[in-house]
């Protein structure tokens, strides 16, 4: 017996004892979630914990302002590449423990050096290096700022500085009310954060749970780690540069050859089917990590096999049939390329109208329904020149399955977790500790530390707000100010919903599609406004949850909630202006750069695009009564009613806890349109293996498998750093020459 086990099976005395005590939690989803979570993180994380261990010191914000700059610069200019990528903070995980241990031992003892380079101090390394990504804000700043967008050079650096910092500190007000639901609980245990707690566990020596008597693996887990990340830093290299074609293999058409089409031109019903490009890629294949990820590992089976078997129903089976039944018409003639095959795959527009001037089926840019004399509002006459609007067969499904996701996270939080939310709610309210809370260990030993009150992050939450309309208001990226308001009660509502769907199955739901489709019906034809409310919706959602993962993570690593918090703050702070000052210095100081193919920043256009889509033409004209795919809102009702199948089998047929393991807002999950469709396949197969370790060879799993997929996390990230840098100067010197 490991003494994970013995944990267990003392917690499950303590639960059995608290059910006796308070009869209404029997049956209760969290209180029967406990046993499998534990199973699950005691192994990898800390079970003791020193308070006097140095956290917040001058080595963690010498460092953490290091990596905030460094990776908040190169990561907003790595955006406007035309196949943009970003460096993780992974990578500044791994690089900062070598500087941590020479500082350690180079500065003089004091404030400079209290000592030992200390997990706690590690960690606040990386909440602020994590906050080193591209700003979703910039979206909106390139697209207006740009001369080849919408080219308003008026916007100065302080409007952009104003709007991407409202944008980024909204959410963070939002957050910490949701600690009593979304971060103490045991069974919210955020998986994602798993492989970056085997990270830390593997660098500093931890009080870690082992097997007891005779292990069949003796290497630690630090060494590993290397082996493990070396391995997969030469492999790498295979797919990423010396054989791209290893990335994504259409097996589907493979097999099928090219059916009854012309000598070497697959059918067109092939093309659909198996093509991982412009069809489905039926048993699509991938052998480059970068397409995959550590989530294989650490996902609960049950939500890999609902997030796959999902993914495979919409794209295998779905999506061929809709194509095949010409459902929205035109089927053939959409996307058309040179050998005469269509396309189901794309998040493009394409011409509908037979008698306008653009081809019939060719596909046209959104910015061609801009009116730029006019805000870019919409051009009612560029606009029926080409309408109907049409979308490929699954650009249109991963519309209507956003949708039905939506009203799924809803419904089935409600159902399975309404009594939890309420029994919180009601302990919140007369500020007593809830009781099963009070069993996990983490959360006695967080007693230690101060917390941050609620109070403060409602000071904050209203300080942000009173700052986003003012920017509303006199800056460029102008909205009604009732949007700001808006906005929050939107978030208000789905934070639970769209947080414990990834707290306890490590997959994310976002609220851009609701956000546009929205604001778009209320204030139609707006772009700039529809786009800003966009941002703030999406943003303050996604902010929110970050920082309540990050308070996770610090509870797991018993680190001061106060430090947690400030330096999720001063990381955010930081960024906001690097990520600004470089989208200034990229538009207006890099001469013709952007004017270069591998510079052609696809990624920004796209967000740009997407304003002509809801702002300009808006959802009524896609989606409304009346409308070409106006059959696609039934899947609001469908997400809505589709929980209730599994809740009232656990009722009135058979009771399970294995019922509320069907979470339709996974299932509804279909991918992305335009994407390379490989990721089926490869991820079932170490979905398998995964449980099989499991199951078979518990040692191996507890030992080692977070620590693998952090490894080939992290090393697939530095090929792919050095591969992009290495094609640019590559490409650089042939243009020299």
């Amino acid at each position: 017996m490991t003494t994970v086990e013995r944990d267990i099976a003392d917690k499950e005395k303590e639960v059995q004892d608290l059910v006796a005590a308070h009869p209404e939690l029997e049956e209760d989803t969290e209180v029967e979630d406990i046993r499998d979570v534990m199973e699950r993180i005691d192994f990898i994380v800390p079970q003791s914990d020193d308070p006097n261990t140095p956290a917040f010191t001058f080595r963690s914000v010498f460092l953490g302002t290091f990596w905030v700059v460094l990776l908040s610069f190169a990561n907003t200019a790595l955006s406007f590449r035309t196949n943009a990528f970003s460096v993780g903070a992974s990578v500044a995980l791994i690089l900062t423990y070598p500087l941590g241990l020479l500082m350690a031992a180079a500065l003089p003892a004091g404030i400079l050096n209290p000592g030992p380079f200390s997990l706690k101090e590690h960690v606040l390394i990386y909440i602020v290096a994590s906050c080193g990504g591209q700003p979703y804000g910039i979206e909106n700043v390139v697209s207006q700022m740009m001369p080849d967008l919408m080219g308003n050079t008026d916007i100065t650096y302080f409007q952009a500085l104003g709007f991407v910092i409202v944008t980024q500190f909204l959410g963070y007000g939002l957050s910490g009310l949701t600690r009593r639901f979304l971060v103490r609980p045991t069974a919210m245990w955020w998986p994602s954060t798993l492989s970056t707690i085997a990270l830390f566990t593997s660098f500093h020596k931890t009080d870690l749970t082992e097997f007891e008597g005779v292990q069949k693996y003796t290497m630690t887990r630090y060494r590993f780690f290397w082996v493990a990340f070396i391995a997969m830093f030469v492999y790498m290299w295979i797919p990423e540069y010396f054989a791209p074609v290893l990335q994504t293999i259409s097996l589907g058409c493979l097999i099928a050859g090219r059916g009854n089409g012309k000598s070497g031109v697959l059918s067109h019903f092939n093309v659909i089917a198996g093509s991982a490009v412009k069809g489905m890629g039926f048993l699509g294949l991938t052998f480059d990590w970068t397409f995959l990820g550590s989530y294989v590992f650490t996902s609960p089976f049950w939500a890999m096999l609902m997030f796959l078997g999902g993914t495979a129903f919409f794209q295998y089976l779905i999506t061929p049939i809709l194509w095949s039944n010409d459902v929205w018409g035109d089927n053939l003639v959409i996307g058309k390329d040179a050998l005469g095959n269509p396309t189901a795959n794309s998040p493009g527009l394409f011409v509908g109208n037979k008698n306008g001037t653009k081809k019939y089926g060719s596909r046209v840019k959104p910015n061609y329904f801009y009116n730029k004399s006019a805000n870019y509002d919409l051009n009612l006459t560029a606009y029926n020149d080409v309408a109907p609007v049409r979308l490929t067969a699954h650009f249109a499904l991963v519309y209507g399955a956003s949708f039905a996701t939506i009203t799924a996270a809803l419904s089935h939080v409600a159902l399975w977790y309404g009594k939890d939310i309420y029994r919180q709610s009601m302990n919140a309210f007369r500020q007593v500790r809830d009781e099963v809370d009070g069993l996990d260990k983490h959360v006695k030993m967080m007693e230690a530390y101060p917390d941050v009150p609620d109070w403060a992050y409602l000071a904050f939450l209203a300080v942000a707000s009173a700052g986003a309309i003012i920017v509303s208001l006199v800056t460029p990226f102008n909205m009604p100010w009732w949007a700001i308001f808006f906005n929050l009660f939107i978030c208000l509502i789905f934070i639970l919903p769209f947080g414990i769907v990834p707290a306890i199955s490590g997959f994310y739901l976002y609220l851009n599609v609701l956000t546009e489709f929205v604001i778009g019906l209320m204030i139609p034809g707006q772009t700039v406004a529809v786009m800003a409310f966009k941002s703030w919706g999406t943003n303050s959602l996604s902010q929110a949850l970050t920082l309540t993962q990050d308070l996770k993570l610090g509870q797991y690593l018993h680190i001061p909630p106060y430090a947690m918090v400030f330096c999720q703050f001063y990381g955010t702070f930081l960024n906001a202006i690097i990520s600004t000052a470089a989208t200034f210095y990229m538009v207006y100081n890099t001469n013709d750069l952007l004017q270069k193919p591998e510079w052609r920043y696809n990624g920004h256009q796209t967000f740009y695009s997407a304003g002509g889509i809801w702002g300009a033409i808006g959802p009524q004209r896609f989606f409304g009564i009346g409308s070409l795919y106006e059959g696609l809102l039934w899947c609001f009702l469908i997400g809505a009613t589709a929980p209730l199948l599994p809740w009232l089998a656990n009722k009135f047929i058979v009771k399970s806890k294995y019922w509320h393991y069907i979470n339709f807002a996974i299932i509804f999950t279909c991918g992305n349109a335009g994407a390379y469709q490989v990721v089926i396949i490869m991820p079932l197969i170490l979905t398998f293996t995964t449980q099989y370790l499991f199951l078979k060879n518990r040692e191996f799993y507890q030992k080692y498998l977070y620590v693998l997929g952090a490894a080939f996390d992290g090393s697939a990230g530095i090929v792919s750093l050095i591969i992009s840098f290495l094609g640019g100067a590559v490409a650089s010197l042939f243009a020299f020459l």
